[in-house]
């Protein structure tokens, strides 16, 4: 399968957008959430902080890691073909060579029920991601710093707010806002990035698990690029 969990279903998708996000605060919900108020299971994560980043820094060093457009080509046609990513998760599938590559961190999403996907992003030098919203609001994004650079250090745009990004440091992001970033730095920013559910009522939980089951045949497309297209020594 060759298509986009992006576009698919877009009037269902827009009807339970409208019933996840009402129920979140419509329009005054926050941006930029602190992870503990919302996903107080990532403490477990940060407490391996240093063995995740030291995974992360020894997959870097000997793998090739691909880009958008291996895992959504659609997608990544509206938001960049030159975002890399490397999935260990993705809908409740495992990529078999993070258990390896990345064990930390895939210890970490096969043990929490709530997250959706973990994975880690890689934003060279130039690369940018243009304003625009994710499609799904079934979900909030996590993201941890791993390697930042140091002079004139990346940031993201969230609707009006703004955040920088710190090694060590994790924060909650609500990336149905239109976001966008750019590094402008010369080194390339690093981060790993975990999809949770938004925490909810009863009622749109239950929907909200019935779309992520329906988002299941996807997983294969996004952990067999992360495991055929990374040259692994």
């Amino acid at each position: 399968m060759k298509g986009s969990p992006s576009v698919n279903h877009p009037r269902f998708r827009a009807v339970t957008n409208w019933i996840f996000l009402r129920g979140a605060g419509g329009e005054g919900r926050p941006r930029i959430i602190p992870p503990r108020t919302v996903f107080p299971e990532v403490r477990a994560l940060e407490a391996v902080y240093p063995a995740v980043r030291a995974e992360v820094d020894a997959l870097l060093s000997r793998t090739s890691i691909p880009t958008y457009g291996n895992f959504d080509p659609v997608r990544a046609a509206q938001v960049s073909e030159d975002w890399r990513l490397y999935y260990a998760y993705m809908y409740g599938r495992p990529n078999e060579l993070a258990r390896k590559d990345c064990p930390a961190l895939l210890d970490f999403a096969m043990s929490t029920p709530n997250v959706v996907n973990a994975f880690i992003s890689i934003l060279d030098p130039g690369v940018g991601l243009p304003a625009h919203r994710d499609p799904y609001a079934g979900v909030l994004r996590y993201h941890l710093g791993l390697r930042i650079p140091k002079d004139n250090p990346p940031r993201i745009r969230l609707d009006r707010d703004y955040y920088t990004w710190r090694e060590g440091e994790g924060t909650v992001l609500d990336v149905s806002f239109e976001h966008e970033v750019e590094n402008h730095s010369d080194e390339p920013r690093v981060i790993v990035i975990v999809d949770f559910r938004r925490p909810m009522g009863p009622f749109a939980d239950l929907l909200n698990r019935y779309c992520l089951r329906l988002k299941q045949k996807w997983a294969p497309q996004f952990v067999e690029a992360s495991k055929y297209d990374v040259m692994h020594s």
